[in-house]
């Protein structure tokens, strides 16, 4: 494990390499903490050479503080906090933006923009826009219309989401804390703080990862890890860094915070970024040992290969392909579902359309 004075070498090294970075905000920082400093942000953002992209929860939050008698954990009165609370978030990051000459735009999304291929493609067709011209994109999720069930989930996700969908170098999450501890460091004064987590070694701190105690956030430190599991596997580093700050970019450049980086494995090509973002599935398909064996030789999967189909699909679907019943992949069908019963030498899923996971969650 690194030691802090490494980590903020390194850190510092990230920031000035980087050419295009997604800065997440919680709703925490937004309405809690009176440390941290819309403008300091914006100065942090205006002043690196790079371009950037903001994603920023606290619009429920917002709206709760401007109208405190509708209920945020109704449904309803959930989606009219969402948008009381998204005009006024939008206007104050305007502001803050404006004092140091820059423009924000707001951008809102859906699971299912990010998940429908055109939808996606045009979502990020409008991001470089904005990014092309200095354009400071601000993005949330829509809240005053996505359900429960078909959500991001936290922020921290979207922005993982988003930094995949501009192909962000680095991914920096603005907490209430300064980064991953052991434990819980509120709870427990022998907790550590890691300065630094090799790729493929966050999974280990999963589990000991201590719950945010905020009480307007979604998201949490385990929410964070999971979102940071999301963009290093696309080759995105990220770092979580405190937001109790007035100027936080900063400070981890000049080395007076410290944080924790989480080191990116393989950039993925931009359509297999999409493909492992879709938040819903089409169908799946049951395949055989040796399709099995096939796909890890980083072969397509033939209609051959194929033992059974649940749920009808469509070419273009994104589906996943199963073994025993497990899930081992996913990918974008090359043809339908009655072409996949087939038995026939027709590519169901081409090798460079599909993921295999082999048994790894989905956050990973």
């Amino acid at each position: 494990m690194a030691d802090d004075h490494q980590s903020l070498h390194f850190v510092r090294d990230l920031l000035e390499r980087a050419k295009l970075a997604v800065v997440k905000v919680g709703s925490a920082l937004i309405t809690e903490v009176e440390e941290f400093s819309m403008g300091g942000v914006a100065a942090d953002i205006r002043e690196r050479p790079w371009h950037a992209v903001l994603v920023s929860s606290g619009a429920v939050a917002v709206g709760h503080e401007l109208v405190p008698s509708l209920d945020p954990e109704a449904t309803e009165d959930r989606h009219a906090l969402s948008a009381i609370g998204q005009a006024a978030l939008i206007t104050r990051w305007q502001s803050a933006f404006e004092a140091h000459n820059r423009v924000a735009a707001q951008v809102l999304l859906t699971p299912d923009v990010t998940d429908d291929r055109t939808r996606y493609l045009n979502a990020r067709a409008a991001l470089r826009a904005l990014l092309y011209h200095e354009v400071i994109p601000v993005v949330n999720e829509n809240d005053a219309v996505t359900t429960r069930e078909f959500r991001y989930g936290d922020n921290d996700r979207l922005a993982a989401k988003t930094a995949g969908l501009v192909d962000a170098d680095i991914l920096i999450i603005l907490s209430d804390i300064d980064g991953l501890y052991t434990g819980n460091p509120a709870a427990d004064p022998s907790a550590e703080h890691v300065p630094f987590i090799p790729y493929g070694e966050a999974g280990k701190y999963f589990d000991a990862a201590q719950e945010s105690l905020s009480s307007v956030g979604t998201g949490g430190m385990r929410a964070k890890l999971a979102a940071a599991r999301i963009a290093i596997d696309w080759g995105v580093t990220t770092i979580i860094a405190s937001g109790r700050r007035q100027h936080p970019i900063r400070d981890l450049i000049t080395g007076e915070a410290r944080c924790t980086v989480f080191e990116a494995g393989e950039k993925l090509s931009a359509r297999k970024r999409w493909l492992s973002g879709v938040h819903e599935r089409a169908g799946a398909v049951e395949i055989d040992e040796g399709a099995v064996k096939a796909l890890q030789n980083d072969a397509s999967l033939l209609a051959v290969g194929v033992t059974s189909v649940s749920d009808p699909f469509l070419r273009g679907d994104v589906i996943e392909i199963r073994h025993n019943d497990e899930v081992v992949g996913f990918g974008l069908a090359a043809c339908d579902f009655t072409t996949a019963k087939g038995k026939t030498r027709d590519i169901v899923l081409h090798r460079d359309n599909l993921i295999l996971t082999l048994g790894e969650d989905d956050d990973h």
